[in-house]
């Protein structure tokens, strides 16, 4: 719904100009939004009401839940729903009566149940249901014995059968971290002093640290998304689980990372390396960053600089955290770099290893960014499709909005059919080439529309370069070639707000630890931020991925490529399907002792099938008999 801020003796102005039948030209815009605003809400009213109606008509088709239990009079509900009816002003039939099953009046029933199954569904009611905790742990309770086909307890005339299960979803709560203590008995000999321990040593040692405390795997990947994607500084995770008796000393948690980061660095340039070759698109963006080792270099340059008397002016004194937003075929890569650089300067690192791959396919990578100089400073423009967020502009007319409403408006009312049209582009399925022809039949007479008005404003000198309307304006028509390349070549999309979206991991992990104390920290970070926002992207739960990354990770610095997230993803999915049980099938083996397995190792490995190569990991020993 486009908003449009008009201030009230503006509105009786448009209104003694209506009275008299002599709008101005600029006053349809104004109208037009007011109208749609008034369609919005008549909308959304007549949505509530047809939702609780249905919601009627569904209770009373299910009728009474428990034997003896009368019906629900729904009198009262449809008294206050056509009374809401009367003040939403939803039309009623020609009688003034709304029949009892939601339809209005008895003759066009079918008209309105075709009229309700063409509308979008409403929205439901905001909980999750059950079948969204994945990951709960089952708990089965059943009946006493006797009670099926026992006579019924209320009327003492019917038999009880079985009925529908009752799910209840109990939430509790737990530290991040969990301890386990591991007494192994041991024998010595008097003679020699020879010592034998019990057997098991081999399972509880896997993992990073000593023979006396063992960090598992699965807390180690726990602490990455801990620290680089939810912003959980050390000492914040030190002070939270010193109170739940578990010391998780800052110290020993970068250790962890640290070394975690040395273990997945192959991963992460398999990552890396498949979205440079592979990237049909590429959306990029920058925000500031802190890293207190550049930060004291920077201004040890300035000063030597100042003492010598010399200019400062060409000192980089930005710190950038840069966003990589890469799409292909198959699947999405996101990427980190902090650094004294910019977005194009990055590009140019990407773009350095895919220019031999770009001269075989002849196929250019389209990149969008903002209209910021910085990003098209790059030696590689010829490998690239050059395109600008349609959302900037955009929100360069709202920042005006208080101050020029009418160009606001017809702003709101072009990118509202824009963005429109590419939603339904998106649900008719249309491929790259088709959406661009959607695009250039429906959205480019609208486009030219906003590019007219910016023309108009600037032939009849309306609009100068100190004024606030000479910003959006300029932008439109400097960036016009770049804003329109979306229904000029395929696949080019309209903005970067999904790019924006995932630069809040690093402005995060900024607002929790304020700063990264040296480039070698800012590196480990971007990598691990790197692997976690990947794998979120492809569907994957990154802590169990990072879990299996890492307690498999000599298999891992072998073969990479097998374990990106979306390839991981296929063979967990495939391993799911393998090892479920047919319903004719023997059961299954008893689990082996506590004693004798580890937590990782409570479910099929997914790369069982087919079965990884080389041999077993020293750390996890034999598989449990």
């Amino acid at each position: 719904m486009t908003r449009i801020d008009v201030t009230l003796p503006e509105l009786r102005e448009l209104r003694a100009r209506i009275d008299r039948r002599q709008l101005d030209p600029g006053d349809w815009a104004v109208v037009g939004g007011l109208v749609e605003g008034r369609m919005a809400r008549t909308e959304a009213q007549i949505a509530r009401l047809r939702a609780k109606l249905d919601k009627q008509r569904q209770g009373a088709a299910a009728g009474p839940e428990t034997p003896g239990e009368a019906p629900a009079d729904l009198g009262s509900a449809h008294d206050a729903n056509a009374s809401s009816s009367d003040e939403g002003g939803e039309p009623t039939s020609g009688d003034g009566k709304t029949s009892r099953d939601g339809t209005e009046g008895s003759t066009s029933g079918d008209a309105n149940d075709e009229q309700d199954s063409a509308e979008p569904s409403t929205k439901g009611h905001g909980r999750n249901g059950a079948a969204a905790f994945t990951s709960a742990k089952e708990v089965r309770h059943g009946l006493e014995l006797g009670i099926l086909g026992a006579l019924c307890a209320a009327c003492g005339i019917g038999r009880m059968s079985r009925y529908r299960d009752k799910v209840i979803i109990r939430v509790v709560g737990q530290s991040l971290f969990g301890a386990e203590r591991h007494t192994f008995e041991q024998a010595r000999c008097r003679l020699c002093g020879a010592i034998l321990r019990a057997a098991g040593a081999n399972l509880v040692l896997g993992g990073i640290g000593t023979e006396y405390v063992t960090y598992h795997w699965s807390a180690c990947a726990m602490l990455i998304v801990m620290h680089y994607f939810a912003g959980a500084p050390f000492k914040r995770l030190e002070a939270l689980h010193q109170g739940w008796g578990i010391p998780m000393p800052d110290a020993n948690q970068w250790q962890l990372v640290d070394r975690s980061d040395d273990l997945l660095a192959p991963l992460y340039k398999a990552l890396e390396r498949h979205g440079i070759q592979h990237a049909t698109t590429l959306r990029i963006d920058d925000t500031g960053a802190m890293i207190i080792e550049l930060r004291r270099q920077i201004q040890e340059e300035t000063a030597a600089l100042e003492l010598l008397g010399e200019s400062t002016r060409d000192v980089r004194t930005g710190i950038n955290a840069t966003g990589v937003y890469l799409e292909t075929d198959q699947a999405t890569i996101v990427l980190f770099f902090t650094g004294r650089h910019h977005a194009g300067e990055i590009i140019d690192q990407l773009l350095a290893h895919r220019r031999l791959i770009a001269r075989a396919t002849e196929k250019k990578l389209v990149k969008v960014t903002d209209a910021a100089s910085k990003n098209f400073d790059h030696a590689q423009g010829d490998l690239l499709e050059e395109a600008v967020c349609n959302a900037h502009a955009f929100l360069k007319f709202r920042a005006i909005k208080g101050a020029f409403p009418v160009e606001y408006a017809v702003a709101g009312e072009v990118y509202k059919k824009v963005f429109d049209h590419n939603d339904e582009a998106k649900a008719r399925g249309l491929d790259d080439l088709q959406r661009m022809l959607y695009h250039l039949s429906h959205s480019k007479p609208e486009m030219e529309r906003l590019w007219q008005m910016c023309r108009e404003k600037l032939d009849a000198k309306l609009v100068e370069p100190h004024s606030p309307l000479w910003e959006p304006i300029s932008f439109v028509i400097n960036q016009w070639e770049r804003l329109t390349r979306f229904y000029q070549v395929p696949g080019v999309p309209l903005d970067t707000n999904i790019v924006e979206q995932t630069l809040i991991i690093p402005v995060r992990y900024l607002a929790g630890s304020f700063a990264y104390k040296t480039q070698n920290g800012a590196d480990v970070g971007d990598r691990h931020m790197s692997l976690v926002a990947s794998s979120n992207a492809n569907g994957v739960e990154p802590v169990a991925y990072l879990t299996e990354c890492l307690d498999n990770h000599q298999d891992l610095a072998e073969r990479p490529e097998h374990y990106l997230p979306w390839a991981y993803k296929q063979r967990l999915q495939a391993a799911q399907v393998t090892v479920r049980p047919a319903p004719s099938a023997r059961p299954p083996a008893p689990d082996p002792p506590a004693a004798a397995r580890s937590p990782a190792k409570c479910r099929p490995h997914p790369l069982s099938v087919p079965p990884p190569i080389g041999p077993p990991s020293p750390a996890t020993g034999p598989p449990p008999p």
